[in-house]
């Protein structure tokens, strides 16, 4: 506040000088120039009277002769004094909106107000470095999450476009450089309620230089980074921090996944793209992504990573993929042999490429009206193609829906999904994780289940704690003689509308994948259920309520509260 405070001293120093000088000037006038009483007395003001008479006068407002009427000399001079403080107050007046105009003061006034803020918050908060697309969209998602944003960002635009967004949390704003440490500190990465730090800036560097940043500052915050050059993210790998998103090889994995392994790639769709879902036909999701020859345009980062997970992709020898890369300068960009060059929007080199027997097209340029372009053109030389299109600018999404496309490619997108889910729901990355391991059988099991517990619609996950804070009721019960188990808190036929299916059961650092409706629970144990959206689950309502656990789990019938509690006595 003080720095505020001095700099509106600066800056009006002159403008008060100037009034402070008028107004003594004029009340000393007024009790040197004597006056007349009614009586013919002479008579002189004293200077509460001269004060009081020149600070209504100064406002121009009309006034009064006080005490008595002036003379002529008093007059004369109250005409000096009202031009000179009417000129006196307009150039301070002047020089404050000057002042409040003055982007140097705007800046320290909103320092301010952001600091007091940061001070204010009492729920857990992430700090976000870069409000970009990908930046909205965690900032949306976090808001339905209940999860406070703080963001950093230099570009006044993005951020006054904030005041637009409907979010039911509102975000705290910083407008300062992203990479200078004082603004982390400023953000609030040493507070105690601080969780994380997520670099999401379009410049790959910059998310280093603030990971780096916040790791010095605070070792223990986690910190998730963008990074779409291998080198920045190894470079990020080497000093612990703890998420690093590529878009283009998360996209490639599921490219990959949705090729060997359609079932689990379901799976993996169901739970990540809960927040933002993803456009993808419905029948490649059921019936995966079809081999054969494949043609990607572009070979950038993202041809690279398609090029390189469907190549490597663990297929039987009759379903390899062929692929072949048409670029505008295949020599430059390191293509393989017998790519083909061109942009791909032109008939004549997709069809040199071998468009009519390809099975699937990816327009993976960095120029969406190039993707766009090679889409139409390719689906009017093929009409069965499958077709995988690259959004670049998030604005023109809605151009690729309309245009057919079977799978869009929004990077920000595959960002944000990533950073959510391992923000609100880090069981949910293990199962992922560890759902590489289940056979194709057990994968569709898991399917089957889940479709008859959500009526084919889409699940959701949630995940318990079993601790004191979290899981007070439970708590009560786990060490008890009868021990709950997983099926105890998944289903019970009094509540048939409230099941669910247990994913996955964490304990003491080991991971349990679909555990056992028998396994006994332990005190500190995370478990990750999967249930039907919009509905309250039966973990959900025995975490904290103990006479629905004595009821559902321990059978007492007893509905008076000194019944019940007798029977538990005598049970022990």
């Amino acid at each position: 506040m003080s720095d505020i405070f001095f700099l509106v001293l600066r800056r009006l120093r002159t403008p008060l000088i100037l009034l402070v000088s008028t107004y003594a000037i004029a009340t000393l006038g007024m009790t040197l120039i004597p006056g007349i009483d009614p009586d013919g007395t002479p008579w002189r003001m004293s200077f509460f009277h001269a004060f009081y008479f020149v600070s209504f006068m100064g406002t121009t407002i009309g006034f009064g002769e006080i005490p008595y009427e002036f003379t002529d000399a008093q007059r004369a001079w109250v005409l000096v004094c009202i031009y000179t403080s009417v000129i006196a107050w307009l150039y301070g007046i002047g020089t404050m909106l000057r002042l409040v105009q003055d982007e140097t003061f705007r800046n320290a006034v909103a320092q301010r107000a952001f600091k007091l803020s940061i001070k204010r918050i009492h729920r857990p908060f992430h700090i976000i470095c870069g409000y970009g697309e990908t930046g909205q969209l965690i900032t949306r998602g976090l808001s339905e999450l209940g999860i406070q944003s703080v963001i950093i960002d230099l570009n006044s635009e993005r951020l006054h476009s904030l005041e637009l967004e409907e979010l039911t949390i509102p975000a705290i704003v910083l407008m300062g450089d992203i990479t200078e440490p004082n603004n982390l500190i400023a953000a609030g990465i040493n507070h105690p309620r601080c969780r994380g730090v997520i670099a999401v800036t379009q410049d790959d560097h910059t998310n280093l230089q603030i990971a780096v940043a916040s790791k010095l500052v605070n070792p223990k915050v986690a910190v998730i980074c963008r990074s779409e050059v291998q080198d920045e993210a190894d470079n990020m790998a080497s000093f612990g921090t703890d998420a690093i998103i590529n878009p283009y090889l998360t996209f490639g994995r599921r490219l990959s996944l949705l090729s060997n392994n359609p079932a689990l790639y379901r799976i993996h769709n169901w739970f990540i793209n809960q927040h933002s879902p993803e456009h993808i036909n419905r029948r490649i999701t059921h019936q995966g992504i079809p081999s054969g020859n494949w043609i990607i345009c572009g070979y950038g980062r993202f041809g690279r990573a398609v090029e390189h997970y469907m190549a490597n992709a663990n297929l039987a020898d009759s379903e390899k993929v062929n692929i072949t890369i048409v670029d505008i300068d295949p020599e430059a960009n390191d293509a393989p042999e017998g790519s083909i060059q061109g942009r791909g929007t032109e008939a004549k080199t997709l069809i040199a490429a071998g468009i009519e027997q390809a099975s699937v097209i990816v327009a993976a340029s960095d120029d969406d009206a190039n993707n766009l372009s090679i889409l139409i053109t390719a689906k009017q030389l093929n009409k069965s193609l499958i077709s995988i299109g690259r959004v670049n600018k998030e604005a023109n999404h809605t151009l690729f829906l309309h245009s057919g496309c079977d799978y869009v490619m929004r990077r920000s997108q595959v960002v944000a999904n990533e950073v959510l889910t391992n923000i609100s729901r880090p069981l949910v990355s293990k199962f992922l994780q560890y759902s590489s391991s289940l056979s194709s059988s057990d994968t569709e099991q898991l399917i089957t289940k889940i479709c008859e517990l959500t009526n084919n619609g889409d699940p959701v996950t949630w995940r318990l704690v079993v601790d004191q804070e979290n899981a007070p009721a439970l708590v009560r019960f786990v060490d008890s003689e009868r021990s709950l188990t997983v099926a105890d808190i998944s289903h019970n036929d009094a509540l048939p509308n409230t099941s669910s299916i247990p994913l996955l059961l964490l304990r003491g650092g080991m991971s349990h994948l679909l555990p056992s409706p028998e396994m006994p629970l332990k005190i500190n144990d995370e478990i990750l259920f999967c249930g039907r959206r919009n509905q309250t689950l039966l973990a959900q309502k025995l975490r904290d309520n103990v006479e629905l656990v004595d009821t559902l789990v321990n059978h007492n019938p007893h509905h008076i509260p000194l019944l019940r509690w007798r029977r538990r006595q005598k049970e022990r």
